[in-house]
């Protein structure tokens, strides 16, 4: 592709044209992603919202029920219902009074009780009877084994009017022979409590509540509102509406115990608002500040346009004459009206390019010979490392597969063998890995030594969550498991037991696993020499200590290959932290820096 040859002008015009375009371009994605993750938020919001409304309100009902049970089959109250005798009567009456405020205040829902009597008996503590009666019929003919919930209605208590829901449960005589009708205790209902004492405080989440009852008529909230839902009559449970040019997100949800359907409505149309403002007075700020550094910018320009016009119209003159002396310098006659700037520069020119790029081609060319011999020496050493799985393992496995197989122990076989082959496999992945990856390839390996050995050891494995995402070099804790089994479980002779753990360092945010084993141990001068070894092999260089001697002893290997590459994944001060007790057990500890996706 030909390009065209610009003007150094307009090739800073176009950058500043493409960079004010990106910079739009990155407003727009900052407020979509902010807006996206808004809405995201207050719908997660409302749902909790709303679940906790529900919780509330079934919570209410239910203790309301249960109240309802309570003083519908108390003695008293079955008694005065029944009792035609006015002296027991008002004896009675007291009872029940004082039954029905103590039963009032376990729920501050509840505005009011009442109770009327085929015989005509009645009582309430509050409001006007009348409230109840023009319902007793209704509830006579309900069935007596649930409480019913009326009609919205209003009741005057305290001078305070109050829109309340009525309650009916019918009463029922109590005996062991036949049910016999006997009255309807009435509970009135404060619905705007029953929904919960917090729950309309709007610093939580902006939002309208809304209850409505099994008529579908409104208990609490906007009747205005309300009405646009039952205009849309939402088939799904998440829906949203449009009232007074404002958009509602609304979510519903329904109340078995009542019969009743809870909606909570959120303004999406205050949000946009909303963000309009907080983001306006920003992007303004944003859009002066890169008006007053374009012209901060374009006067620099200026004055260095100016420098190079005048050196260019020197050249120019230069180049119509021989263009050899061109490729050997350039030459501006220092009695010309120059800036020294450009006289300095077109004396320097040649000779300093000449030199930048002898020495560019040197280091370039020595800086990449290192390197790849650098990288090529680190994944020869590293994929070296890894390949060092114990020949032992796969001979002792090869030899239980057999002694199944004479057995003929075909499941066991199928799943040593696919254990066996997920092991190898993994081995040669790649080389980072999550603890939760190792962890499947670790317990792999313990099926298949628990198999060999049967009830010789048991295995706990103590990691927490929060570490199962962790990143770590690949087959860094199976071959110290496999150091665990082989020279400490294997060689005692009680059952053993091999922990496997890890936890984050939040102080530090490092990563420290550890493999734990009740077998043999080490003798105190067994642990001071593998220490040692160990210290050496870190501080050695790496590629002559793959060579060296520790990764020649049978007892060290898996320890050494381990501390080798977390040196090399990490650097010197990271390394295997070994504890061991003879008779008693060892405890090899990881510390690497936490790191995840």
């Amino acid at each position: 592709m030909k390009w065209k040859i610009l003007p150094l002008k307009n090739i800073i015009m176009y950058l500043i044209g493409t960079l004010a375009v990106s910079i739009l371009i990155i407003c727009l994605y900052s407020v979509h992603s902010y807006y996206e993750l808004l809405i995201g938020t207050i719908k997660s919001n409302q749902e909790l919202y709303s679940r906790q409304v529900l919780q509330s309100t079934e919570k209410n009902l239910n203790d309301i029920q249960n109240i309802a049970l309570s003083v519908a089959y108390n003695q008293s109250v079955q008694r005065y219902l029944m009792e035609t005798d006015t002296g027991k009567k008002f004896a009675l009456y007291q009872q029940v009074i004082n039954l029905l405020n103590n039963t009032k205040s376990l729920n501050n829902s509840i505005l009011d009780i009442g109770l009327i009597g085929e015989t005509g008996n009645f009582a309430n503590l509050v409001g006007d009877m009348n409230l109840y009666h023009s319902r007793y019929e209704e509830s006579s003919r309900a069935d007596s084994s649930t409480i019913h919930f009326l009609d919205k209605s209003t009741i005057l208590v305290d001078s305070s009017l109050y829109d309340c829901q009525v309650a009916a449960f019918p009463i029922c005589k109590l005996s062991t022979t036949s049910s016999q009708f006997i009255g309807v205790l009435f509970i009135t209902i404060n619905p705007t409590t029953i929904l919960g004492d917090n729950l309309f405080d709007n610093s939580f989440v902006p939002t309208d509540l809304m209850f409505v009852n099994s008529n579908r008529q409104l208990i609490v909230g906007d009747e205005e509102l309300y009405g646009e839902i039952e205009k849309k009559l939402p088939l799904s449970d998440n829906f949203n509406i449009s009232y007074n040019n404002q958009t509602y997100i609304c979510r519903r949800f329904h109340v078995d115990i009542a019969d009743g359907t809870i909606y909570t409505l959120v303004n999406q149309s205050s949000y946009n608002k909303k963000i309009i403002n907080m983001l306006l007075p920003q992007y303004l700020l944003i859009l002066v500040v890169f008006l007053v550094i374009l012209i901060i910018f374009l006067a620099f320009m200026k004055t260095i346009m100016n420098s190079f016009r005048q050196l260019m119209n020197i050249m120019n003159k230069i180049s119509t004459g021989k263009r050899k002396a061109l490729k050997e310098r350039i030459t501006i006659d220092s009695q010309k009206n120059v800036c020294l700037e450009i006289y300095l520069i077109a004396n320097s020119f040649n000779d300093m390019m000449d030199e930048i790029t002898n020495l560019n081609h040197d280091i370039f060319g020595s800086y990449t010979k290192m390197y790849e011999l650098e990288m090529n020496k680190r994944k020869a050493e590293i994929a070296y490392l890894r390949s060092q799985i114990n020949p032992h393992f796969l001979y002792n496995t090869l030899t239980l597969i057999c002694g199944m197989a004479s057995e003929n122990n075909s499941e066991g076989i199928i799943g040593i063998t696919h254990a066996l082959s997920r092991i190898y496999r993994y081995s040669i992945g790649n080389d980072i890995v999550t603890v939760r990856q190792e962890l499947e390839i670790v317990k792999a390996y313990v099926m298949i030594q628990m198999t060999r050995f049967e009830d010789r050891f048991t295995v706990d494995y103590d990691i927490t969550d929060d570490v199962l995402d962790a990143l770590i070099p690949r087959m860094i804790i199976q071959p110290l498991v496999e150091n665990a089994v082989k020279h400490g479980l294997e060689k005692c002779l009680r059952k053993g037991n091999l922990t496997i753990g890890g936890r984050k360092n939040y102080k530090d945010n490092t990563l420290v696993l550890w493999i734990y084993d009740t077998g043999v141990g080490m003798t105190t001068e067994q642990l001071a020499a593998l220490r040692q070894a160990l210290s050496e092999a870190t501080q050695r260089n790496i590629g002559d200590g793959v060579n060296s001697h520790i990764y020649e002893t049978e007892n060290s290997i898996g320890l050494s290959n381990v501390n080798s590459r977390i040196a090399l994944y990490y650097g010197d001060p990271y390394r295997l932290h070994i504890d061991s007790e003879e008779n008693i057990g060892t405890n090899i500890q990881i510390k690497i820096p936490f790191t995840t996706n």
